[in-house]
């Protein structure tokens, strides 16, 4: 049975806003006509009202609701849900909440007749002063009994007080840190927000993290063998170059930050008492060290006009043994493809090619909905990136 990508989307206006019956009554007239159009046109299906998570989304601008409402479209079909999408316009003038109630049912394409599963959307826009109150409109059409997910689309501010209010109300926070405004502040607010809510059962996920996932699994794989593993106790030296953040080109982005963090925690590599040291306007190092053996750390930018801001464009590790042996992560310079290239001794040379897969927003999300317990390794990663960074 194939599903097409077409989905059915059309708003309604809710005209009492704060009135948590009046949405569940737009929403049960939403699904009775959208069936009655259905018979109407001849369509044996029903429409299945399924919902298995609850998903908050926080968004600081109207021009990024098409994106939103892309990546709902997507995970439809694998993650029913009701979908909360709040709109904060602080920025504009006055004007209170309004609501709007949409959903989103996948087509069949199949000459049987089959059930549609759909989601369903709840809107809410507010601008200037009013905006502080959504998360009071939101929180409370939540679906008691399921699980609670919030995406933050928006810069990080761990201590903004609509953030702290919907990430109480999650299970799960799922953010993205290639947004973040300034990379080593928010990397220590995420961690500290970490730290607070580790009691309280809030887990963390960054989409960020999850396109390194290649990345981490290619430099994990050079190390499969068992007599290549032995190298990893001799890694002296590690070099990650990547695109300059937008934002802060001043600071090292969030996924050079990350996967350093992600060796350390993995490789037990601790900061020793000397910090970031610029080099030049486009290199900073760091010294790690473990049992004696001191580690050096390069982050530095490069110019790739092909590749997004903020992305890692090489992570390579050499060894202090006389054959000199070095492992390396390279993204092409038109973004397409990640190539590898291992040499152990002088004569071994083993290169392998592979085309990066790009994923949409509405992919990641979806794959972060199917997680609900505390990422470690990436929470480590976190707290490594931070003793890295210290003061700077």
């Amino acid at each position: 049975m194939k599903q097409s990508t077409r989905t059915t989307h059309q708003q309604i206006h809710v005209p009492a806003t704060l009135d948590v019956q009046s949405v569940e009554r737009e929403l049960s007239e939403l699904w009775r006509v959208q069936n009655a159009e259905g018979r109407a046109d001849d369509n044996e299906s029903a429409l299945i009202r399924a919902r298995v998570l609850n998903l908050m989304i926080y968004v600081a601008a109207e021009d990024a609701l098409d994106e939103i409402n892309e990546a709902l479209a997507e995970i439809s079909s694998t993650h029913p849900c009701r979908a909360l999408v709040m709109c904060a316009d602080s920025a504009g003038a006055d004007e209170d909440i309004e609501m709007f109630v949409s959903a989103f049912c996948q087509d069949m394409e199949d000459d049987a007749p089959e059930r549609q599963l759909c989601c369903e959307q709840v809107s809410l826009v507010a601008r200037g002063r009013f905006a502080v109150e959504l998360p009071s409109a939101a929180v409370p059409l939540l679906v008691s009994d399921l699980p609670t997910f919030l995406y933050w689309h928006d810069r990080q501010h761990f201590t903004d007080e609509s953030f702290k209010r919907l990430s109480h109300a999650a299970d799960r926070v799922v953010i993205d840190s290639a947004m973040f405004d300034k990379p080593h502040r928010d990397v220590r607010a995420l961690s500290a927000f970490m730290e607070k809510e580790v009691d309280e059962s809030a887990a963390v996920s960054d989409l960020n993290w999850a396109r390194l996932t290649a990345w981490r699994a290619l430099l994990a794989g050079f190390f499969d063998a068992p007599e290549s593993r032995a190298n990893l106790e001799r890694i002296n030296r590690v070099l990650v170059e990547y695109v300059s953040h937008e934002s802060a080109p001043e600071e090292i982005a969030p996924q050079a930050l990350m996967i350093v963090g992600w060796l350390a925690s993995r490789l037990g590599w601790r900061a020793t008492a000397e910090k970031i040291e610029e080099v030049d306007a486009a290199r900073k190092r760091v010294f790690l060290e473990k049992n004696g053996r001191t580690i050096s750390v390069e982050m530095k930018q490069v110019e790739r006009p092909e590749m997004r801001r903020g992305r890692l464009a090489r992570v390579r590790l050499e060894t202090a043994d006389d054959a000199g042996a070095n492992f390396e992560v390279l993204r092409s310079e038109d973004g397409v493809y990640l190539e590898t290239c291992a040499r152990e001794v002088a004569e071994s040379r083993r290169e392998r090619v592979f085309k990066v897969r790009n994923r949409s927003t509405g992919n990641l999300l979806g794959r972060e909905l199917e997680i609900q317990a505390h990422d470690r390794i990436y929470e480590e990663a976190v707290s490594a990136a931070l003793e890295i960074i210290g003061t700077n």
